[in-house]
């Protein structure tokens, strides 16, 4: 199968046949969850002409200054009677506000009881301090769109346009599977496996759980561990290659995977592979962990989002903090920071250099053979549950390309 270029893979990704799975769950357990179903306004927000602070709803008299006080308003009350001009009630913020009022604050009176005088001409000036009925949303406005993460805010939302249950997209089952006879060692023998913590954390930021294995390089171990997962999308890492022990694609075959891609013209991670079989996915990540943490990023949780009935990756358009360039001839997902000005790549030794990658908040898309000047806008992508900007690891690392 021929290398495709990162533009060709995303599109890849955004053909297959995917109808992301739901289920309704109960408002308060929808916090982090993505929304499958639309949410529209029940009824106008406000739901009434409401005061929006304490004072006195007065129906304007002109040249007067003085207002009877014939009764109070609380928040959740309603006015029976209708005010004549020159007359008011006091009023509490959140309450409605009585026909043909205005609220003059307390502080721009006298605060009087059976009689208000108004200190401040300024406050009489008329439809001051309500929030109009419909003013902020009308009755069966959109608020709230399928494939929206539900966060604290819009859970208030949703309440405000009267729902207490509402269809989620489904997680899907994630099973990570770290491969190869180097990984696992506690010395010198062996590699400690940082791919794996890696990604079980990268599937808890997006709200998902997930299962680990690892599988050494053998077929049988890895055809059985393959079978054995019962996943709806299963991630592994190392075995893609063109080795002699890079087993991954041959089994994936073998049990049915059909590839979508296998080597996309980028860097690092070039030798990603994509399959399916049915309604189930496998995502074969390189081994080094800077290309983990790239194509877990670039190709991974474009995948996962099409499953959680997301849309695309959330990259922004920022400018070079410092001029950069860069030789090679495959488009670069470099680790970056952000810095004042902008932001500014890491400097690095390659696909194994976590530490740099570490001490990065995101990838910055830097095309083949391309220079670019300080200030320069780029792409990029901000790490998944990392919060820009936060150090800690290693801030010499940025520099000058």
């Amino acid at each position: 199968m021929p290398t495709i270029s990162y533009a060709e893979a995303l599109a890849a990704i955004a053909a297959l046949p995917i109808t992301a799975a739901t289920e309704r769950v109960a408002l308060a357990a929808a916090a982090g969850r993505v929304a499958g179903e639309e949410v529209r306004l029940a009824g106008d927000q406000p739901p009434f002409d409401r005061a929006t602070m304490d004072g006195f709803a007065a129906v304007l008299a002109p040249g007067t200054t003085s207002y009877r006080v014939v009764g109070t308003v609380h928040a959740g009350e309603t006015f029976a009677g209708a005010l004549a001009p020159g007359e008011a009630v006091r009023i509490m913020t959140g309450a409605p506000a009585p026909a043909g009022t205005t609220v003059i604050p307390y502080e721009a009176t006298d605060r009087g009881t059976a009689q208000v005088a108004v200190t401040d001409a300024k406050a009489l000036a008329p439809r001051r301090n309500i929030a109009w009925r419909g003013e902020d949303g009308r009755a069966g406005a959109l608020v709230i769109a399928p494939g929206t993460r539900l966060a604290p805010a819009l859970l208030a939302l949703a309440a405000m346009a009267g729902v207490t249950a509402i269809s989620v997209a489904r997680p899907p089952r994630v099973a990570i599977v770290t491969t190869g006879d180097e990984v696992g060692g506690g010395g010198s023998a062996g590699i400690l496996d940082s791919n794996g913590p890696f990604l079980s954390g990268f599937c808890a930021a997006l709200g998902l759980e997930c299962t680990r294995t690892h599988a050494e390089d053998d077929a049988d171990a890895l055809r059985r561990v393959l079978t054995e997962h019962g996943a709806d999308i299963v991630v592994t890492t190392g075995g893609v290659s063109a080795g002699d022990r890079d087993l991954v694609p041959r089994i994936a075959a073998e049990l049915g995977f059909a590839t979508v891609f296998h080597q996309v013209a980028m860097q690092p991670g070039k030798p990603v592979l994509l399959a399916r079989r049915g309604e189930r996915f496998l995502v074969g990540l390189p081994g080094n962990p800077v290309s983990v943490l790239a194509t877990a990023h670039l190709v991974l949780l474009p995948l996962l989002q099409r499953l959680l009935g997301r849309g695309a990756s959330p990259w922004l358009e920022l400018p070079l903090a410092v001029p950069w360039q860069h030789r090679g001839a495959r488009q670069l997902f470099l680790p970056a920071r952000v810095v004042a000005g902008g932001i500014s790549p890491v400097r690095w030794n390659g696909s194994g250099d976590l530490i740099a990658a570490a001490a990065a908040d995101g990838l910055v898309d830097l095309a083949p053979r391309s220079e670019h000047a300080a200030g320069a806008v780029v792409r990029f992508l901000p790490y998944v549950g990392h919060t820009m900007g936060e150090r800690g690891v290693m801030p010499e690392r940025v520099g000058r390309g």
